[in-house]
């Protein structure tokens, strides 16, 4: 396995870190990794170790104000920022690779921004893998919750609004320590604005999901609390594709690579992208 790391460009000022694991052998398609809210790229590793042995290439970076890229913690201005920096970084793989399918796998925020992204841009991808998928606020963040953070990100956009709950990511101890211990992983309040803002891709991405109609795979802890497991089956009902899969698994938690079965989480995944490299 080798490994890459460097900078790409997203504005005339600003670069953020990404890196990439490529298998001994020519890969057989490119992975394109979106972490999630608050996280950064390199805790992906239980991914990264099974799926470049199987002659995958990994790219992944760490979004804007994450990990080892520049910005304030968290903190989102404008969703389209987002989603922006994940289509610069499509066309940068897409360069180095022109000739080689191209899978999305987003987790939490970061498949939110890819099923956004999938919308309207959906040429460039062969198919996109969403886990935890960040759909529905429901009871995690009460109505009125959603009100005054909508409210505090007009008048106090930097203010920190919400904690995540760290417990929550995975029922292995081992994970929560290390993330927590993580020193590029952010454990404070996030921003209202970016709390905001993803309430409002929520919104934009049920209104325009029906137009995706490539191949998508669904992946949700069953007992998730960050991120409901029913807007994954939201996703699933209301997208156009006729090549869809929706997988709950019981009892895990909201990172199902890091959940002690992610052996057969990841077994799921590779059998999902071989399928449709030889379709």
């Amino acid at each position: 396995m080798r490994h890459l790391e460097g900078t790409f460009n997203v504005g005339k000022r600003q670069a953020l870190y990404y890196q990439a694991w490529l298998p001994a052998t020519q890969p057989k398609a490119v992975i394109l990794l979106v972490h999630g809210l608050a996280d950064h790229s390199s805790r992906y590793g239980n991914v990264v170790d099974y799926l470049v042995p199987k002659s995958y290439s990994v790219w992944s970076y760490d979004q804007r104000g994450h990990g080892k890229s520049p910005g304030k913690r968290c903190y989102v201005h404008r969703f389209a920022d987002l989603t922006g920096d994940l289509g610069l970084f499509v066309d940068f793989i897409k360069q180095k690779n022109p000739s080689l399918p191209l899978f999305i796998v987003g987790h939490s925020l970061g498949a939110l921004e890819a099923a956004l992204y999938c919308t309207s841009h959906a040429a460039w991808v062969t198919g996109a893998v969403l886990s935890g998928l960040v759909l529905k606020a429901g009871e995690s963040v009460p109505k009125r919750t959603q009100k005054l953070v909508k409210i505090l990100s007009v008048i106090v956009p930097r203010f920190g609004a919400r904690q995540l709950e760290c417990g929550g990511i995975s029922r292995d101890e081992t994970v929560v320590k290390n993330y927590i211990g993580d020193p590029l992983v952010f454990t404070g309040k996030i921003p209202a604005r970016t709390g905001a803002e993803m309430i409002d891709a929520m919104s934009k991405v049920q209104s325009l999901a029906g137009k995706i109609n490539l191949p998508v795979l669904l992946m949700h802890g069953a007992s998730d609390r960050l991120a409901e497991p029913a807007g994954s089956q939201l996703f699933f009902d209301i997208i156009a594709s006729s090549d869809k899969e929706l997988h709950l698994f019981p009892g895990c938690y909201h990172e199902i690579f890091n959940e002690p079965c992610h052996d057969f989480v990841l077994g799921t995944l590779i059998r999902w992208l071989d399928k449709h490299i030889l379709a």
